[in-house]
């Protein structure tokens, strides 16, 4: 791979974080604590509804897990078709990720806050099936436990070992994480400022990751994920 293709791939994956951070902090601050990625915590607290009785709870976390589920197989679909007609499969999760804006600002603060993060579940593993692999680093762009996880070690096996190729690997990870929270902090900004309507403050955001991903494209032989 060459170093400018590494280049361009890291850039386009540390945009898309942003993207990921800013539906991160958006879902938490407005939507009752909620994480509109947290497919784990779904299904605990989906199995603690089932062992309590509380049907309503229940099948809010089926439908939650539905939504998750379906955005996924849509996804797998999707990237299928597109390595069968030599697209990149990255440009639609972006695509879903711009329409996504102006669907969660319709949704009144009065719906339930699981139910009112049910686009975002579907949009948000669409995502993360487009954009996980960059530079040769596998890293998701919509939450941080395994990137806080690489970065630690890879700093800390550089320091022991002086290997650049850790170093490097720090890098890459610590920046996803730079990027990420840099995008924390716009969604804090922006929901301070204007509340439900202040998603529409992710458009650029999208729009400089969809940028990057087609500044990508126009390398010879470029990937189609």
């Amino acid at each position: 791979m060459t170093a400018e293709r590494n280049k361009r791939e890291t850039l386009t994956h540390h945009t898309m974080a942003a993207v990921g951070g800013f539906f991160g902090v958006y879902a938490i601050m407005l939507r009752g604590g909620n994480s509109g990625s947290a497919a784990t915590g779904n299904l605990i607290n989906l199995a603690v509804a089932g062992l309590d009785g509380s049907v309503g709870e229940l099948l809010i976390r089926l439908g939650v897990l539905a939504c998750y589920t379906v955005g996924i197989v849509t996804a797998t679909l999707t990237r299928y078709r597109c390595r069968r007609q030599g697209r990149d499969f990255r440009l639609w999760a972006a695509a879903i990720d711009a329409l996504l804006c102006p669907v969660l600002a319709l949704i009144p603060e009065t719906v339930d806050p699981l139910v009112a993060l049910y686009p975002m579940f579907f949009a948000t593993a669409f995502h993360w099936m487009a954009y996980y692999l960059a530079a040769g680093f596998n890293a998701s762009t919509i939450f941080s436990t395994n990137n806080l996880r690489q970065f630690a070690e890879g700093l800390t096996e550089y320091l022991l070992t002086r290997d650049s190729a850790h170093l490097r690997r720090a890098r890459f990870y610590g920046g996803t994480l730079l990027w990420f929270h840099a995008g924390v902090a716009i969604g804090w900004g922006s929901v301070r400022l204007w509340g439900i309507p202040g998603i529409y403050a992710c458009l650029p955001l999208v729009a400089a990751g969809l940028a990057a991903t087609l500044w990508e494209d126009r390398l010879p032989a470029a990937k189609a994920a």
